[in-house]
């Protein structure tokens, strides 16, 4: 009987538990409206479009990957989060090959797109059109093997 007891004390422990890891909210929802296209063109990637805060430049866990197993040469519309610091976003990238790529301060707004490209492991870029393909922004990505 005792031994019964437990174990449904430990069942509902255990469903406890779980229920409170559900309320998490993702901090990079979007609530803008806004949409931007990215662009791959690189290799095989998960890629984070988020905030530029103190918090998300400090830190290397980034959560759920805003574009998740994006392919070469893949371009895919997602919502756009509403921006942090100064109205910016950071980039993180990493690829299947297990390399990571990443900048700071990209402007973004509806409708632009985002496109990422680089013809070895040296030379990487991020560029930013507006939606009248007029280019708004070059950021050069930081790359390293992880």
């Amino acid at each position: 009987m005792k031994k019964a007891a437990l174990i449904a004390m430990c069942v509902i422990m255990l469903a406890a538990l779980c229920a409170c890891a559900g309320g998490e909210s993702d901090e990079t929802e979007s609530t803008s409206g806004k949409t931007v296209t990215f662009v791959n063109g690189i290799t095989d990637a998960d890629v984070w479009i988020l905030p530029e805060t103190q918090e998300n430049l400090k830190t290397t866990v980034w959560g759920k990957a805003t574009l998740p197993g994006i392919k070469a040469d893949e371009s895919r519309t997602f919502p756009l989060c509403e921006p942090g610091d100064g109205g910016l976003y950071i980039l993180r990238v990493i690829d299947t090959g297990g390399f990571f790529y990443s900048a700071n301060g990209i402007a973004l707004d509806d409708g632009m797109t985002l496109k990422i490209t680089g013809d070895d492991r040296q030379a990487f870029k991020a560029e930013v059109t507006s939606p009248g393909g007029t280019v708004t922004g070059e950021y050069e990505l930081f790359s390293a093997r992880l």
